[in-house]
């Protein structure tokens, strides 16, 4: 009777254990803390009526990067201003893929648009650090 006493309490005690670290990773997880793992937010850059920005914030970690696609028609300038990392930057992925850490470009086509923000391969070899960064897109 007393070994059924003890393999009751000590399951008991390993459940409690469980639910506590379960309960523990989901408020972390709403809190912010990433873990260590590329979280990117939301990926469709959408503007509010009458807005010309959009803002992200997310960590890259390694040769992982965050993408982010938004509809725009040819002709219209894109920037973004990257703040985190100075390993890290911002890019339009497509054919002709230009870094917008330079500047402006103008869109050669209509359509669905997409920036990547990453790091150098030398930096992303180098370790597994998460960089966190925070993306300001604009589109006019």
């Amino acid at each position: 009777m007393r070994n059924v006493f003890k393999v009751l309490a000590s399951t008991a005690a390993l459940a409690g254990m469980i639910t506590v670290g379960a309960t523990s990773a989901q408020a972390e997880s709403q809190t912010g803390n990433l873990h260590y793992t590329a979280d990117c937010g939301v990926k469709e850059l959408r503007m509010a009526k009458g807005s010309y920005d959009v803002n992200r914030a997310g960590v890259v970690k390694g040769s992982n990067y965050c993408e982010y696609q938004f509809y725009a028609k040819k002709g219209q300038k894109v920037s973004a201003k990257l703040v985190g990392s100075s390993d890290l930057y911002p890019m339009l992925y497509s054919e002709n893929s230009e870094d917008l850490s330079n500047g402006t470009v103008t869109l050669d086509k209509t359509g669905e648009h997409t920036i990547r923000v990453l790091q150098p391969r030398n930096q992303a070899r180098q370790g597994n650090t998460p960089k966190p960064y925070y993306l300001t897109v604009t589109i006019k």
